[in-house]
């Protein structure tokens, strides 16, 4: 494993975009509303920002790597972890 940490920002509004962070094993790390693609970027820490850096530093303590995912449904490695996250949230009903 890379220790990858996929970044997906979606716009949902005219002046809104949703942001998501998704671990390589399907774990999802932190979540964001904002203003537009600039500042998603920089909240999810992806311009060098340390805003979200310590929820992934505490999910890879030994070091990870941020990956700008700008199309989900062709994207290998955002589509394996969207997997596994959906399988766990499976898991997890009663």
């Amino acid at each position: 494993m890379s220790n990858t940490i996929y970044i997906y920002a979606e716009q949902i509004g005219r002046e809104d975009w949703r942001c998501f962070a998704l671990a390589e094993d399907g774990t999802g790390l932190a979540g964001h509303l904002s203003s537009n693609e600039y500042w998603a970027r920089h909240d999810m820490g992806f311009d060098g920002s340390t805003k979200k850096h310590n929820h992934y530093a505490e999910h890879y303590p030994d070091g990870y790597e941020l990956e700008w995912v700008t199309d989900p449904e062709t994207h290998f490695g955002y589509m394996a972890a969207l997997a596994l996250n959906r399988a766990r949230t499976e898991e997890a009903k009663p």
